[in-house]
Order: C-alpha cells, then sequence, then structure tokens
C-alpha cells in the first residue's frame, strides 16, 4: 500500500475497539488515528484482551489504513469483511490495527 491519506476530522466512531481474526491473523482494531499503546490500553481497559497480553501485543505489527466493509454470506464463513485501502470512499472508516500473524 501506499501512504496512508488520514481523515482530517474526526470521526462519528473514532475510539470504538473491535477484535477480529482470520485463518491466519489475529487483530485489534480501533477506528481512529492512535498509538499501538492506546489500543492495547483501549482494548484491555475493554476487556477485548488481558492485561498480562500487553507486552505480546505490544510485538505486535502496527499499521493504519481506511477499511470498507463487505458482507459476506454463508453460515459456516465470515458474515463480514474489512477490505483495507488507501484511501477513503463512501461508507469507510479509518483505523489504527495492531496485527499479530
Amino acid at each position: 500500500m501506499s501512504e496512508v491519506i488520514k481523515p482530517a476530522n474526526k470521526q462519528k466512531l473514532d475510539g470504538l475497539v473491535d477484535t477480529m481474526s482470520s485463518e491466519d491473523a489475529r487483530f485489534i482494531l480501533m477506528r481512529g488515528d492512535y498509538t499501538a499503546e492506546q489500543i492495547i490500553k483501549a482494548a484491555i481497559d475493554q476487556g477485548d484482551i488481558e492485561p498480562e497480553d500487553e507486552e505480546d501485543w505490544s510485538k505486535a505489527r502496527y499499521y493504519q489504513s481506511w477499511f470498507k466493509t463487505s458482507p459476506l454470506g454463508g453460515p459456516d464463513g465470515y458474515s463480514r469483511w474489512n477490505y483495507p485501502r488507501d484511501t477513503p470512499c463512501r461508507g469507510a472508516y479509518f483505523a489504527s490495527v495492531l496485527c499479530w500473524d
């Protein structure tokens, strides 16, 4: 990906933390422009990760991206997927991410 374009203003759901996983990795995603330390603290405060996992998550890969959520079908798969983008588009959100793969 090329250099990401950050939003000029706060978005409605900035600060919201979500954990996700795929077959290859685990993610902690925090909507908005945040540091890795802020993501870990918010995830602990919300109970998404345990305090003793802080050191492990501090070694995770950190990046920022725009994401577009798309629905996926079928009861056996994921119900939705968040596709990374370099630029904003209608319905996209900006997030800071920790990826443990």
